[in-house]
């Protein structure tokens, strides 16, 4: 099953995940050579999880990432197969696999997550999410090896790796950067015949101001929303103004807080638009310690204090 990810709940959590980049992105650069790998302590797979990160290649096949059980079961792998990124995943000898619609061997970043819910694990590629179902007797995955990128050391006894021949696959070529579990960075427990690379999409550190660089569809891109400064670099000034609560904003620029209903959350307030001759256009807004920035002339964006994402659904034209 294919679909385009459009939930606030998902733009929500993929926010979070990008937003954490730093303007400076470490990464490992493969070689596509035999017997390379790099290890990480275990990811927990077994119910609930996300695990993503961002990647370029120009060639069609290697393994990405591999995790399994010991040699009994349960494995989850992610490899290139023309092009295309494919997700095999098996629990309780129970298999199922999934392959994007999307080709990525064309030198340009990708961001990936894996999103592990039970028997559902989703497959998402620069936005884009293939679901993967399964009807095992257990509904948790067993997950006992650490996580290898780009290769499985060959040192490893066939009989300790479930699925079959992995170790033959041909090895990734080409960089991964920013490998989260959930928010949290792990821990690189050793590698071999991978070379450390910190230049990556955001390595020129292009952001000004203290602006954050993060890859959106594969392109670095800076979040000002914390600089007080705004523009593609963040480099153009605007003007910031601290308002505590909407409720207490009587009128600004054709802009009115008015009455909440008692239908509405007690943390909502209601902006609405005056009449323009096009009608009234209302939008809602959480209470909960805002800033408004104004990008004169025409339109006013809300920011959550203390974070640095901005919610394009408290956007509002005046």
């Amino acid at each position: 099953m294919s679909f385009t990810v459009h939930s606030g709940f998902f733009t929500l959590k993929a926010s979070v995940l990008l937003g954490s980049l730093l303007g400076l992105c470490l990464g490992l650069e493969f070689m596509g050579l035999p017997n390379q790998w790099a290890r990480y302590l275990r990811w927990d797979a077994s119910t609930r999880g996300d695990l993503s990160f961002q990647f370029k290649t120009n060639v069609s096949t290697g393994l990405l990432l591999y995790l399994d059980d010991g040699g009994v079961c349960d494995f989850l792998c992610l490899s290139l197969v023309d092009g295309r990124v494919q997700l095999r995943l098996s629990m309780d000898c129970t298999e199922t696999a999934v392959l994007s619609n999307k080709q990525v061997n064309d030198s340009s970043w990708h961001f990936l997550m894996v999103s592990r819910d039970r028997l559902s694990t989703l497959l998402v590629l620069d936005g884009e999410g293939q679901s993967g179902e399964l009807q095992p007797q257990r509904p948790h995955m067993d997950v006992v090896s650490d996580l290898f990128l780009g290769g499985v050391p060959t040192d490893i006894r066939p009989s300790a790796l479930t699925l079959e021949g992995v170790q033959a696959m041909p090895g990734f070529k080409g960089l991964i950067l920013d490998l989260k579990y959930g928010n949290s960075e792990p821990r690189l427990l050793g590698s071999q015949g991978v070379q450390l690379d910190a230049e990556g999409a955001c390595g020129d550190r292009p952001c000004e101001n203290g602006g954050i660089c993060f890859l959106l569809d594969g392109h670095p891109t800076c979040d000002c929303s914390t600089t007080g400064y705004g523009g593609k670099l963040c480099s153009e000034g605007k003007a910031l103004f601290p308002i505590p609560l909407f409720r207490d904003l009587p009128r600004l620029d054709g802009v009115s807080a008015e009455s909440v209903p008692s239908s509405a959350p007690s943390t909502a307030a209601q902006l609405s638009k005056t009449n323009t001759g096009q009608g009234i256009r209302q939008k809602w807004a959480n209470t909960r310690s805002f800033h408004m920035v104004f990008f004169f002339p025409a339109l006013l964006s809300v920011y959550e204090d203390g974070t640095a994402r901005h919610r394009d659904y408290r956007t509002l034209s005046i």
